[in-house]
């Protein structure tokens, strides 16, 4: 219908995780808020991901917008007691493909890390709009950065069980 148009997925949570496998998976650009890591399900997934080259986070038109008093997105709602146990998810992956900005909001704000801080409006009214405020040196918006050495469930054990050897 539009051929020459220019698409960008966009997602908030699950739909921001969505819009990242589906942007990194087609070569479309994508912007998710505070979704929760997908690098371990891309991988796991086995999808179509552009090869590695100098880092180790294949080079996709991602980008994650989070704050760190989420803990969705930093993969800390864990745990019996979380509040995202209770609704039934377990929540520890936090790698992320492509790159994340994040609102240091817990150390700028004195927010505390609450699973209640995962809302949009939250991060369009409270964080994104102020005006007067320097996320870091010389900034007004945090810089967009790869997360190098992350590591995904690190509680984990991945292995080849059933093999006898």
């Amino acid at each position: 219908m539009f051929p020459s148009a220019n698409i960008w997925l966009v997602g908030h949570s699950l739909g921001g995780a969505l819009a990242s496998l589906l942007g990194s998976t087609y070569g479309l650009p994508a912007v998710a808020f505070e979704s929760p890591g997908e690098r371990l399900a891309a991988h796991r997934l086995h999808l179509p991901l552009p090869p590695l080259q100098s880092s180790t986070v294949p080079p996709v038109a991602v980008t994650h917008v989070y704050h760190s008093g989420d803990p969705i997105p930093q993969g800390a709602c864990t745990g019996f007691g979380s509040p995202c146990a209770q609704a039934g998810f377990a929540l520890e992956t936090r790698c992320h493909l492509g790159k994340s900005i994040v609102f240091d909001t817990v150390g700028k704000l004195g927010w505390r890390v609450d699973v209640r801080k995962h809302i949009i409006r939250d991060v369009i009214t409270k964080i994104l709009e102020i005006d007067d405020i320097e996320w870091e040196e010389g900034r007004d918006v945090p810089l967009a950065r790869e997360e190098e050495d992350c590591v995904d469930c690190y509680k984990w054990e991945f292995g080849h069980f059933k093999d006898t050897d």
